[in-house]
């Protein structure tokens, strides 16, 4: 790392609270890994204070200041990660950024879709307004990421975004890859992989497909499948009710586990196979990120629009995507995986390996602020 950066404080231009559950993600986990370093770090974010606030690592101040030149040269900092999503409406922030002489990184956590173009669902005239507003939207989206010294987003998202000419090639030019940072805690410790699968998340939210979860393990064991399955998340009614009713046989196989925490989450991963993604969309699905970096290979369902990034994780002899986005296929690409393990084509300390190098904040800050 290049020590003249002494100051890389990190912003969120959403008032978020900034409690424990802020700084083991995104914005929080970055200004907590760069303090590791040695280098000093804090959280910039809007009013108000909240009261479960860390306040010793955070700033909150008022949108006029984040939109002042003036203001970002009084911190004396040498560097700021913004997550922006790169939208015009904080376009401001960005410029005073810029013109305040600070290395500016602007992080975008998408899918990639920014033409909003769907030709089979809407009409041509619909379809043509939908254009005619991206490529407004874009044109004002590239002028803020213009304001960035360093764009970090997955490399497939950059590739895709640039052949669709939303922006400029500036924005594979101006790419460094990390879909999303990830602890350096998590990562594989040599652990004797079991066979085991872990589904992770909000299962309370719709986005998470519960459903599909639930149709894909109970395809996955009424076709032969003989591992454990932990369910890790909001253990709803539905799951519960569901849960109850599954043959003997099955439901012995499957345990709900409910809210774990994050330390002890990583030695669940470190132990597991697979972790199975059952999500309609995902920016970089974290929990898929965190497996990677513990060893973990991942099966994903086949929407290559809307989880664009994820289907680039088995990219790195890492995964499966299953044929099709169906409980059947999701269930097939399963024993798939599998067998890839039981073959010795899966290797976790090389799984590991190949993806702290996107995720990690130590792998990716001395890139961002050479």
């Amino acid at each position: 790392m290049n020590p003249k950066y002494k100051k890389i404080y990190t912003c969120t231009p959403v008032a978020f609270h900034a409690n424990d559950g802020f700084f083991i993600r995104d914005t929080g986990l970055l200004a907590t890994g760069i303090r590791s370093m040695g280098i000093e770090s804090k959280c910039i974010m809007p009013l108000p204070y909240y009261e479960d606030d860390q306040k010793e690592h955070l700033i909150r101040t008022s949108m006029t200041n984040l939109k002042s030149v003036e203001w970002w040269k009084g911190l004396g900092i040498d560097g700021l990660i913004l997550y922006s999503w790169g939208m015009p409406k904080y376009n401001a922030i960005a410029r005073a950024i810029h013109k305040a002489g600070i290395r500016l990184v602007i992080h975008m956590d998408t899918s990639g879709n920014f033409d909003k173009l769907l030709p089979e669902q809407y009409t041509p005239l619909k379809a043509m307004f939908k254009w005619c507003t991206s490529t407004v939207q874009n044109y004002f989206r590239a002028k803020h990421l213009q304001y960035a010294d360093v764009i970090t987003m997955a490399a497939p998202i950059a590739q895709l975004i640039s052949t669709k000419r939303c922006f400029g090639d500036f924005i594979v030019e101006k790419n460094i890859s990390m879909p999303c940072p990830i602890s350096k805690d998590c990562s594989y410790l040599g652990n004797t992989k079991q066979d085991t699968i872990l589904c992770i998340g909000r299962w309370d939210d719709s986005v998470k497909r519960p459903q599909l979860l639930m149709k894909t393990l109970q395809h996955f064991y009424e076709t032969g499948g003989n591992v454990n399955t932990k369910i890790y998340g909001t253990s709803t009614p539905e799951l519960k009710e569901w849960h109850a009713a599954l043959p003997k046989n099955i439901r012995m196989r499957i345990t709900l586990e409910g809210y774990i925490q994050n330390k002890l989450l990583i030695n669940e991963l470190n132990n597991a196979k697979i972790v199975l993604c059952t999500s309609r969309s995902e920016g970089c699905h974290i929990a898929s990120a965190e497996g990677l970096c513990c060893g973990c290979s991942i099966v994903i369902p086949n929407r290559p629009n809307a989880l664009r990034t994820c289907i680039w994780y088995p990219t790195k002899n890492s995964g499966t995507v299953s044929a099709e986005d169906t409980p059947e296929s999701l269930a097939e690409a399963l024993h798939a995986e599998l067998h890839e393990w039981e073959i010795g084509n899966r290797n976790p300390h090389e799984i590991s390996e190949a993806w702290c190098a996107h995720f990690h904040t130590d792998k990716v800050l001395p890139l961002m602020f050479p």
